[in-house]
């Protein structure tokens, strides 16, 4: 199956020598991680970051979590939060800037959540475990009060594997788990160019995107961190702001461009 039909818009002219060297390395990675890689695994790792499998597993997380826990307010709001802002921002500058998918791969296997999901610009999936694995670095405080709840509720054949791997140091634990997600976040993301799904500027701009919103997540719901707050997320959404205008900007000079030609073609068809 081919690529699914969309309408794309043209590249700004500014940014096509940009485009054009980040659609060369795409195919360069793809032709060379894909036959090395397990296929299941791919999909594996695109269905663990969808939308639709994330978000109900968020929601029955804090469901069973009690309210007193610190998880709820400190990494499972923000989850069920960020996930809706994310799947929102995507979508409008997928809409917005409504680049097509690489042609060379197949995309007969992948439904989208929504219609704009058929562009590429920017991976959805990227930000989406970008900003799960920056929440739960800056949770770590939470996890690591939590822990003493979450061994009592744990099976003792589980509690006894994990003092078998990692002793009863939980912020060993926790590290290690903060690890194992950074770790999910980055295959997920490169897995998009094995498969083909994306262009390296798609992943790039998404994991900065998810990165992004989970800090604006955090500073929405005034969640205490015991690290000190990054404060360039308030320059790098006006950066991003400038970039869709001048995106914006660019193309509409390009359409008046068209148009003006057009009108001068039609003149001597008038006059006759």
């Amino acid at each position: 199956m081919g690529h699914p039909p969309t309408k794309a818009t043209a590249p700004p002219l500014l940014l096509r020598p940009l485009i054009s060297f980040d659609a060369t390395i795409s195919h360069f990675i793809h032709q060379l991680t894909k036959p090395i890689t397990p296929r299941f695994l791919l999909l594996l790792l695109e269905f663990l970051a969808d939308f639709r499998f994330a978000f109900p597993v968020f929601v029955s997380l804090f469901l069973a979590t009690p309210s007193s826990s610190p998880l709820r307010s400190h990494l499972l709001s923000p989850l069920l939060l960020c996930s809706l802002l994310d799947l929102l921002f995507i979508a409008l500058v997928k809409s917005l800037v409504r680049r097509s998918r690489p042609l060379y791969a197949t995309h007969d296997q992948y439904n989208a959540v929504v219609s704009v999901d058929h562009f590429s610009f920017p991976s959805g999936h990227s930000s989406r475990v970008f900003f799960i694995a920056s929440l739960f670095y800056f949770s770590q405080a939470a996890i690591l009060s939590s822990m003493s709840d979450l061994k009592a509720r744990a099976h003792p054949r589980l509690t006894e594997l994990i003092h078998r791997w990692i002793g009863e140091d939980d912020i060993v634990a926790v590290n290690l788990l903060v690890l194992i997600v950074w770790i999910w976040a980055f295959a997920t993301a490169f897995s998009r160019l094995t498969l083909g799904r994306h262009y390296v500027l798609d992943i790039l701009v998404g994991a900065f995107l998810g990165v992004l919103e989970a800090l604006f997540t955090l500073r929405f719901l005034r969640v205490k961190q015991t690290k000190k707050k990054p404060h360039f997320y308030v320059k790098s959404t006006v950066a991003l702001a400038l970039i869709v205008g001048m995106l914006r900007w660019d193309r509409g000079r390009l359409l008046e461009k068209r148009v003006g030609n057009n009108q001068r073609e039609r003149i001597p068809d008038e006059a006759l």
